[in-house]
């Protein structure tokens, strides 16, 4: 007979399982390939501890969403019908199921989109939609308009919004597992303080200081680890060598490409369900270990670069003019670096607190409810920046010659 699962864990110490449905969920081939996807990307090159995976995080995520769902039951008595319970532990579990390897730095290369995925993995994948459709017809259109925020619900705000239980659970497991301590914030109070205010999430009043922990939390994640130079680099990287790998292969060059992969280099639109959920990280981790020993020179050194951790150098600074750019590309090619492919930018956004449309709302002690930007000069403060970095080979700014000596006039000329 079922009682429960209870799975040891290092941000919420258990997650709780109480319902057999979502145990089988979290046990669809669908959602145990997220095991082999790294929550943070490449960052695990510059944050030797980020190995923890998206499916951790979807754990997590769901724990945190059953902690909310059982505050607000005993606070505000919702919800009180099943399937909104399930509805709600779904979408937490199931929010990131459609990310591919190296997630972000994927989607670019391939214009695939880890949201588009979610949607027709939940309504295609065979496994995961009949576990769906036990609850009912609807269950999983419903979910899958949560997810793309075409849901004006409180569910939908406890999974996609600014204070939201996706970025709750992976603030905090992403700064452990990086090792950094800013990224922390006191979760069970921010859960106590939440409340329901004419059918919207609302945080108490008293609760200020807690949502200005968790806003800079956010904010120094960004600017310390999601954005750090390194692991842009290796993202930068991964991208070169799979813009490289796919141009050799519609040349017909002959190369050595994993099924699943060589689905994705065609038309993203005829992809299956099937062939994207057979690619991970180990799917590209082994291409790129036989690249390395392909006839290409630009494809097999970029992956050995990768691999062995030989990463560009990151500068920032301006973005280069057009004349900048045609010398570091003359140079590069100088040099013996073909510069479609050593030689680029990257400019990345500084997240900060969004109150237009998106604010987290604060309930008063009067009874009004007001927005969080109006009652917090800090995160009044906090506004968006951006940065931006030249990438390319360390041997294209470091030794002796006047090429080199060019380069690094060029690039360090207008470095910040």
């Amino acid at each position: 007979m079922w009682t429960h699962k209870v799975l040891k864990d290092p941000v919420h110490d258990e997650v709780l399982v109480e319902d057999p449905w979502i145990w089988r969920l979290i046990n669809t081939a669908a959602v145990q390939r997220l095991r082999r996807i790294h929550q943070l990307g490449t960052s695990y090159l510059t944050f030797h501890g980020a190995e923890h995976s998206r499916f951790t995080h979807s754990l997590g995520a769901y724990e945190t969403m059953r902690r909310v769902l059982r505050h607000l039951e005993q606070e505000c008595g919702w919800p009180r019908d099943e399937r909104d319970k399930k509805l709600a532990l779904a979408a937490a579990l199931l929010h990131d199921v459609g990310h591919g390897p190296f997630s972000h730095t994927f989607e670019s290369v391939y214009d695939v989109h880890h949201e588009q995925w979610t949607r027709r993995i939940l309504l295609e994948d065979e496994e995961i939609r009949g576990l769906l459709d036990e609850v009912d017809s609807n269950f999983a259109d419903d979910l899958v308009a949560l997810l793309q925020k075409q849901s004006d619900s409180v569910i939908q705000q406890l999974i996609t919004s600014q204070l939201d239980v996706d970025r709750m659970d992976y603030l905090l497991r992403d700064a452990l597992h990086t090792g950094v301590s800013y990224g922390r914030f006191e979760l069970a109070r921010l859960v106590r303080s939440l409340t329901l205010a004419d059918g919207q999430v609302v945080l108490k009043a008293n609760a200020i200081h807690t949502v200005e922990q968790y806003i800079l939390a956010r904010y120094f994640m960004y600017t310390q680890v999601y954005l750090h130079p390194v692991t842009i680099g290796s993202d930068v990287l991964v991208g070169q060598i799979l813009r490289r790998a796919g141009e050799l292969w519609n040349q017909g060059a002959g190369l050595e490409m994993p099924e699943p992969l060589a689905a994705l280099f065609g038309e993203s639109q005829g992809v299956s369900v099937a062939d994207y959920l057979e690619m991970d990280e180990s799917t590209l981790l082994y291409a790129f270990r036989r690249w390395t020993k392909g006839p290409d020179p630009v494809l097999s050194d970029l992956s050995r670069r990768f691999l062995n951790r030989k990463l560009f150098a990151a500068v920032e600074r301006v973005e280069p003019d057009s004349g900048e750019w045609a010398a570091l590309r003359t140079a590069a090619r100088a040099l013996g670096f073909h510069p479609d492919y050593y030689v680029c930018g990257r400019s990345s956004a500084i997240a900060a607190y969004v109150y237009r449309g998106e604010g987290i709302p604060i309930l008063k002690a009067d009874g009004t409810v007001s927005e969080l930007s109006r009652e917090s000069r800090i995160v009044r403060s906090l506004i968006p920046d951006s940065e931006y970095r030249l990438f390319l080979p360390k041997e294209m700014l470091e030794g002796d010659g006047p090429v080199v000596e060019r380069v690094r006039s060029l690039v360090y000329g207008r470095a910040k």
